[in-house]
């Protein structure tokens, strides 16, 4: 399959990927129960490494379609900042709307002090620094920000050492202590992202086999090297599988496929719309109903992707657009 074709299958993991994370959200803050449905939900935050294997894989495509590496990373700064920023936007109006009006106090805190708003505007709070973030996800864009800023230093050297450098950031990834904050902190997960670039690499760049060959094989030294947890790898395996049988036989364009677009948008405002917000009407007698409980999530869900859809139309597509023009 050619990467500049549409792949379905990779629009497919985002969504139900992204759903999955929002289940798990959404069941995360309320009384534990024993049942087949909430111990999926329990498993939700499983999408994240399938996200991370996606992004590098998706990252390369990304990259070939730029001529240089600036262009790149101004592609990738639009691709991430602007709906980020509406994200905190939405969190932020309505954490302080139900402080303000029936007086609930989120778990989230707005940043107080300038040293706060800065680094919450850049993404530079946790895990970079020791800075709360306000929506629990933005973890995870911190260290897509590093990836891809790895990519790009990377992609300043020549075709026939960008293969090279990308080996030695996993070896260093492997080798050098794990840091839970700082500039490299990134390092503790980059195998999951990783991987995506050598499945990529072994698939769509067969001139330099033996070099791509050598950096899944230093990616799944440094699974070990980084404590990986066994059902991680489990994951990020599955996700590989998949990748491998879809370069095959390619999933055809399907309903859910279609929403693939909106999985970023859906992952923004699942917690400040779903739950800060939504959230409360899970009353008791909804939580300790299954039937229910399936039944108010999905209706949430379904709301969160319309209302994604929209985000993604009206704030991501003209960013995206803006940044092909900026960067001519």
């Amino acid at each position: 399959m050619q990467p500049d074709k549409r792949n379905h299958l990779i629009d497919l993991l985002r969504i139900l990927a992204a759903s999955w994370v929002v289940l798990f959200h959404f069941n995360q803050p309320i009384k534990t129960l024993d049942n087949w449905y909430r111990i999926f939900c329990k498993y939700g935050h499983l999408g994240v490494p399938v996200f991370f294997v996606i992004s590098g894989y998706c990252i390369l495509i990304a990259l070939q379609h730029t001529k240089k590496p600036t262009t790149f990373i101004i592609r990738r700064f639009f691709r991430i900042f602007p709906a980020y920023w509406f994200s905190v936007i939405v969190t932020a109006v309505i954490v302080l709307a139900l402080k303000l009006i029936i007086g609930v106090n989120s778990a989230t805190q707005i940043p107080k002090n300038i040293t706060g708003i800065m680094a919450t505007l850049t993404l530079t709070t946790s895990p970079i620094t020791n800075i709360k973030t306000i929506n629990w996800v933005y973890w995870t864009l911190s260290y897509e920000m590093f990836f891809y800023v790895a990519v790009f230093v990377c992609a300043f050297f020549k075709k026939q050492y960008f293969i090279l450098a990308l080996i030695v950031a996993t070896v260093l990834s492997a080798v050098l202590p794990q840091f839970q904050s700082g500039p490299l902190f990134f390092l503790s997960l980059w195998p999951l992202f990783s991987l995506g670039l050598a499945i990529y690499q072994l698939l769509h760049q067969p001139a330099y086999k033996w070099f791509n060959v050598a950096l899944l094989t230093f990616t799944i030294g440094s699974f070990y090297a980084t404590h990986q947890s066994s059902i991680y790898i489990t994951l990020c395996v599955i996700t590989v599988a998949l990748i491998l049988i879809n370069n095959i036989k390619p999933l055809k364009n399907n309903l859910l496929s279609r929403y693939g677009d909106v999985s970023y948008s859906l992952y923004l405002i699942h917690v400040p719309i779903g739950i800060y917000l939504l959230g409360h009407l899970k009353t008791i007698a909804i939580q300790s109903n299954m039937a229910l409980n399936m039944l108010f999530d999905a209706g949430v869900l379904v709301l969160l992707i319309l209302l994604s859809k929209l985000m993604h139309r009206y704030i991501e597509l003209p960013a995206i657009r803006y940044a092909k023009k900026f960067g001519k």
